[in-house]
């Protein structure tokens, strides 16, 4: 299995709630690609910040969506959000009950 992660601080709840809607888009992309699992959205109620989880099944299944991603995010105002986007990725290896990703900032396109 394979996980993605970003990690995003919208400026406010009318911000956040435009991420939440976007994600879905996000999740319905991803959708239409070989070895995508589910996209898993945690959300901290008492703060804005927002994490999409993407599941697959392999890495090679994740890079193989990366040009469709790249054109739906390309769509989106990453303005509404305050410092940059944090992303990580991992594999997770059969039998392991422990795996550490590193979370980096990412720089967004801008408008």
């Amino acid at each position: 299995m394979f996980i993605s992660l970003v990690v995003h601080h919208p400026k406010g709840p009318e911000a956040k709630a435009t991420f939440m809607a976007w994600l879905p888009k996000l999740a319905q992309a991803y959708s239409k690609h070989k070895g995508f699992i589910q996209l898993v959205v945690a959300e901290v109620e008492d703060e804005n910040i927002i994490i999409p989880v993407a599941l697959w099944e392999s890495e090679e299944d994740s890079l193989a969506a990366l040009p469709d991603f790249a054109a739906l995010r390309d769509t989106f105002d990453f303005s509404i959000q305050d410092g940059p986007t944090r992303a990580g990725r991992a594999a997770i290896k059969g039998g392991s009950i422990f795996t550490a990703l590193k979370v980096r900032p990412v720089t967004p396109p801008t408008k």
